[in-house]
């Protein structure tokens, strides 16, 4: 059973945070930092990314210092903590493709469960220490989570969202990020619902719902751990204390705003790859899916034609010539042949379905890095769009590109209501969260 509660946020007290909001940490460099920071010397920035990069656990100074930033805008006004529980709806305008998409959800705190077993809250992707070692020590050292997990929940008719924003006052507050592309702006737009007989009418609707990450397995990973560290040291922990609880934004699996996108990988480290030598060394695993090679300048075409070939049609495609192929696997279960390897063991036909298990599996493990890499291994990049595939390839000297359909959400969810993760950088919801909207308060 989901339990979702109200917060007793602390936010900016203005309406308009376009200099004080930010993207989520995990995607921004140091640049993107001191340039946000120069703009606005109080933007969530300095508390949410006090290491760079948040791979790994910074030294202490850094955390502390963001906690005393966070305290210091706290006794001076730049930031407020409400004196009454409320949900937050939440809602995100941009543009994808010439379309605008307005995609809805709402801010809460949820109650923290263990994973697997008969629970209700589901990961799709592994962790790494690395990062969750840095949030931990973020979240110890300010008592808060800075930023939200995102999490989705099955609604076929959208019951909650339409009743959410059905009779909603004046927001509170609004804000514009950069798109993906840089060439727009995602406006973030939030309202608050104070109100008891609103909060439990929700409560009621999203009890019976299964939550799944979308984003933000290492910030729920840090809470679970935040959360061990705290019973350890008190011996117990009250029902309804704060650090029982992570804040989400969560959003329906139906909401006509809800796409995801493709995560593409860019690969280095190459040693004599052409398209020729590739179909190769892929023998009779892999097939063209057509006859006709295409430039790098169709690529962006290219990647919305791919579902148009069918079940895993992917593009490869060679820098050196400026020119790609589609290709697809032979057999309908391309990695029942490698179910004795440790990473296919012990997964589902489903998860073997998976685009971005195939080529892990079959087109990396089998096919590149044995015939191609230089010094036995190989290194890339997770870009979203083909524009950055070109780009990688072209400018950060990339060897090969290859290009994916996007992971249906179905999988997503069929997979975790099996306790299965996909494998890493499986998906991307977009547009991210708006980061500093809210913070929730652990004490």
């Amino acid at each position: 059973m989901v339990d979702i509660q109200p917060m007793y946020a602390i936010r900016y007290p203005i309406f308009e945070q376009t200099g004080l909001v930010s993207p989520p940490y995990d995607v921004l460099a140091l640049q993107d930092k001191q340039s946000m920071l120069a703009r606005n010397a109080n933007n969530i920035v300095a508390v949410d990314l006090p290491h760079v990069p948040p791979k790994v656990a910074g030294p202490l100074q850094a955390y502390a210092h963001a906690a005393s930033q966070l305290q210091a805008w706290l006794d001076s006004g730049v930031l407020v903590r409400d004196d009454v529980a409320a949900l937050f709806p939440y809602e995100q305008t941009y543009t994808h493709e010439g379309r605008m998409y307005h995609r809805r959800g709402l801010f809460g705190r949820v109650r923290l469960e263990e994973f697997g077993g008969t629970g209700t809250i589901h990961p799709h992707e592994q962790t790494f220490s690395g990062p969750k070692e840095d949030r931990l020590l973020l979240t110890r050292a300010t008592r808060c989570n800075i930023s939200p997990v995102f999490g989705l929940y099955d609604d076929p008719h959208n019951a909650v969202t339409e009743s959410l924003f059905a009779k909603l006052d004046d927001p509170i507050a609004e804000a514009l990020l950069p798109s993906m592309d840089g060439q727009s702006r995602v406006k973030s737009t939030l309202w608050r619902v104070a109100s008891a007989h609103s909060i439990r009418h929700m409560q009621k609707l999203l009890a019976d719902k299964h939550l799944y990450i979308a984003d933000g397995h290492h910030r729920y990973g840090t809470s679970l751990n935040y959360r061990r560290e705290r019973v350890a040291s008190n011996g117990t922990l009250p029902h309804d204390h704060p650090a029982n609880f992570v804040m989400f934004v969560l959003v329906a699996m139906q909401d006509p705003g809800l796409i995801i996108m493709p995560t593409h990988r860019t690969v280095s480290n190459l040693k004599g790859f052409t398209l020729d030598k590739f179909m190769a060394a892929a023998g009779s695993r892999l097939k063209l899916a057509t006859g006709e090679k295409f430039h790098g300048d169709q690529l962006p075409a290219l990647e919305k034609r791919l579902p148009s070939f069918g079940a895993h049609a992917m593009a490869v495609y060679d820098p050196a010539a400026d020119k790609a192929v589609v290709v697809m696997p032979t057999t309908d279960d391309p990695l029942r042949e490698f179910l004795s390897a440790p990473t296919v063991a012990d997964h589902s036909a489903a998860w073997r379905s998976l685009d971005v298990a195939i080529l892990q599996e079959l087109v990396f493990d089998q096919i590149v890095k044995p015939h191609f890499a230089a010094g036995g291994d190989v290194s890339w990049a997770f870009p979203h769009e083909a524009q950055e595939v070109l780009r990688l390839c072209h400018h950060a000297q990339h060897h090969a590109g290859f290009i994916l359909q996007p992971t249906p959400l179905k999988a997503v969810r069929d997979l975790c209501n099996h306790n299965e993760l996909m494998p890493q950088k499986s998906t991307f919801f977009y547009p991210k969260l708006a980061t500093g909207m809210l913070i929730n308060p652990l004490f």
